[in-house]
């Protein structure tokens, strides 16, 4: 499911909003994309958020697809797509983290419809246009221009409901891209990726223990934002490719399986100036209270299998590096 050549060319920018308040200006991105019916697409959890969306729109709402599933799987996605078609949507709107990201970008690649994206979570998908579905043969991706957010609306009063867990999951997602492109298994500039790694290092653990607190909410947003820009120029590495092969396959939290997989990423990384704590990768993860074990998240699987099924998909033809990969789990797996 590969975009052409000429969809992932320069992608439009996209309207940013960070913020407290900043969800209330809304309504008036929607009516700059002339939008009428904006269909929403809620992630688990995000019920509240997605009632003060109604709210803000009113008749601007057109209905809501409630059905999002992690890792996207195809036939999900396909109730999505009719969803939209249904209620004659004109926009898509993604309230929640980075499954409903994912519905919302296959609905927007589908139908040619723009989409705007609420994060409620700190993954930083809302950043990049690659986009994913899980079918019988496993996870295929693809990028496609019309997969980039138009809008991103980052305000930190749509994480009351988020459960500090899925918090820090979803930030050692994003550190998880930003220690790959600092670690050289990709070669973009690493400024975005330092910083942003530099202020989930600092606000994740502080999130642990106050997660009410808006200041730090804005930043780890911020950081998240960073992040996953820096993985739209990078692309995904060798550990990102593995967590969501293993993720779908086994059904397993991404944040969980880049939690024991970054660590061996980072092994020959100087951190040193880029985080403002000496811990290794692996102590920061477990200070999240997050795995750091592969073994205890994820049943026994052939390496060799996996790394021939990702070298063999077309849809990562240029991404795969398999000495890495093959290099990834055998550190991983000891």
């Amino acid at each position: 499911m590969s975009g052409t050549t000429e969809e992932n060319q320069a992608l439009p920018s996209a309207h940013l909003l960070t913020g407290g308040n900043s969800l209330e200006q809304l309504p008036e991105i929607v009516d700059r994309l002339g939008a009428q019916k904006a269909l929403l697409v809620v992630g688990p959890g995000c019920a509240a958020p997605a009632e003060r969306v109604r709210n803000l729109l009113g008749g601007r709402s057109t209905g809501s697809f409630t059905d999002t599933v992690a890792h996207v799987p195809s036939w999900e996605v396909n109730l999505a797509v009719a969803s939209a078609q249904e209620v004659h949507a004109d926009s898509v709107i993604a309230i929640g983290g980075g499954s409903a990201a994912g519905y919302a970008k296959i609905v927007a690649l589908a139908l040619g419809l723009p989409w705007i994206a609420l994060p409620v979570t700190l993954s930083g998908a809302e950043m990049t246009s690659r986009y994913f579905v899980t079918t019988g043969r496993g996870k295929e991706s693809g990028q496609s221009q019309r997969c980039a957010a138009r809008a991103v609306v980052r305000d930190p009063e749509l994480l009351d409901a988020t459960p500090v867990r899925v918090l820090v999951s979803s930030g050692m997602a994003a550190v998880g891209a930003c220690l790959e492109i600092l670690a050289g298994t990709v070669s973009v500039p690493a400024e975005a990726a330092s910083t942003a790694l530099r202020v989930l290092w600092e606000t994740l653990p502080l999130l642990v223990r106050n997660p009410v607190d808006r200041e730090l909410r804005e930043r780890a947003l911020e950081g998240a934002a960073l992040a996953g820009a820096a993985l739209e120029a990078a692309g995904p590495g060798p550990a990102q490719l593995v967590a969501e092969d293993l993720g779908a396959t086994h059904r397993i939290d991404h944040g969980s399986l880049i939690a024991c997989l970054a660590p061996h990423v980072a092994a020959g990384t100087d951190l040193a100036g880029r985080v403002p704590a000496a811990e290794t990768t692996r102590e920061f993860a477990a200070s999240l209270g997050l795995p750091v074990d592969l073994g205890s998240v994820c049943p026994p699987f052939d390496a060799e299998a996996l790394v021939a099924r990702l070298a063999g998909r077309p849809d990562l033809d240029g991404h795969v590096a398999v000495d890495s990969l093959r290099l990834l789990l055998k550190e991983a797996m000891q």
